[in-house]
């Protein structure tokens, strides 16, 4: 037992000692299984709350931040000794305002982008306005955690300060093209083809902060409806993306990572993840190296890499983490992004960052309400 679990225990004692008890309206355990240290977005069913107003504190009696979400959930930050449990208390009050973390916003006078951001990285899909050809999802690297994309896509209109050079927090330094960009998902059919779905043709935000930022595209091609719900947290270098395919007809589904030269053997495929280390536009220009990650839970389609029949500029193939597709099942997958001059600083820190989100994936947080 660490000597922060024994101060831990000892606070929640006291607490209940100095009649913190008779406050408390409910109590959450948070148990990690792992012999490692945790730290995630936790998920509590707002049914099994108090309604109204309420603060949660850990078991030193701290506030933590939380969030309701549009699909009745009560999101908050806690971080979990290695195989140990946590106890978080929910009390009356009124919680603190936080700033905003996360982000996302729809941008008509940039051709239809919908832009979303967290600490991590920025990112954005492209709408009806694009003209269809741009089918994936484009990266904006940052090197620091405050919201940037309200301030790039004012310079870059407004001010005619272009983002695609590094001004102090990082740049829009990717290529997208006619492929799935960094993270996109698309339908395969029975001879293996992708099939590229275009541009979104409707958009809804759903959650806007302070801690998850949840928003759902719409995509139409092949005769059917692709929807997409996308949600980013804090803290998180993944986005989760759950797909839903209406009147498409398809052998497996896929998530995939386009491959740029000069990097073309830059990656690794694993059980179940793919992940690459993207060389920017502008190779050996100092713009560093974006890392990219896709990670498939089921594990039962397998991860390759896919070359493009014909090369488009500098793209020459994907990476694909796949599933079988059956109608009217959800494709669920975590996807995302790091830079080399941010958060992340080696290919390698980013590879043990995808195995570690898929090892905790594996083993979820155990999570009961005691009221």
């Amino acid at each position: 037992m660490t000597n922060r679990r024994i101060v831990c225990l000892s606070a929640a004692l006291l607490s209940v000692i100095a009649g913190f008890a008779s406050e408390q309206l409910a109590r959450i355990s948070i148990g990690n299984k792992l012999s490692q240290w945790r730290t995630e977005m936790v998920e509590v069913d707002a049914s099994l709350l108090p309604k109204g107003s309420f603060i949660i504190t850990d078991c030193n009696n701290i506030e933590v931040p939380w969030q309701l979400t549009y699909d009745n959930k009560v999101i908050f930050p806690a971080s979990i000794a290695p195989e140990s449990t946590e106890i978080f208390f929910v009390k009356e009050g009124k919680p603190k305002n936080i700033d905003n973390i996360v982000y996302a916003a729809f941008y008509p006078e940039r051709v239809d982008d919908l832009a979303w951001e967290n600490d991590f990285a920025a990112y954005r899909a492209y709408g009806a306005a694009s003209g269809g050809g741009v089918a994936g999802y484009d990266v904006f690297t940052k090197s620091t955690s405050r919201p940037v994309v309200p301030e790039r896509y004012f310079k870059e209109l407004v001010q005619k300060v272009s983002y695609h050079i590094d001004h102090g927090d990082g740049m829009d330094q990717y290529d997208v093209g006619a492929t799935l960009g960094g993270g996109a998902s698309a339908p395969i059919d029975k001879n293996g083809n992708i099939i590229l779905p275009g541009a979104f043709s409707q958009w809804r935000i759903l959650d806007n902060g302070p801690l998850r930022t949840t928003f759902e595209l719409i995509y139409e091609y092949g005769g059917g409806r692709d929807f997409r719900t996308i949600s980013l947290d804090a803290g998180s270098p993944f986005n989760h993306t759950v797909c839903r395919l209406e009147n498409i007809s398809a052998d497996s589904i896929a998530a995939g990572i386009v491959v740029h030269k000069p990097a073309t053997e830059d990656y690794v495929t694993g059980n179940g993840f793919a992940a690459y280390s993207d060389p920017t536009t502008g190779p050996g220009k100092g713009y560093g190296n974006i890392y990219i990650g896709v990670v498939n839970p089921t594990k039962e389609g397998g991860s390759y890499y896919r070359s493009l029949e014909k090369e488009k500029g500098t793209a020459v193939g994907h990476l694909l983490t796949t599933a079988p597709y059956t109608p009217g099942e959800d494709f669920s997958y975590y996807w995302g992004s790091s830079w080399s001059k941010g958060r992340t600083l080696t290919f390698n820190n980013w590879i043990a960052t995808l195995k570690d989100f898929q090892l905790r994936l594996d083993s979820p947080l155990e999570i009961n309400v005691i009221r």
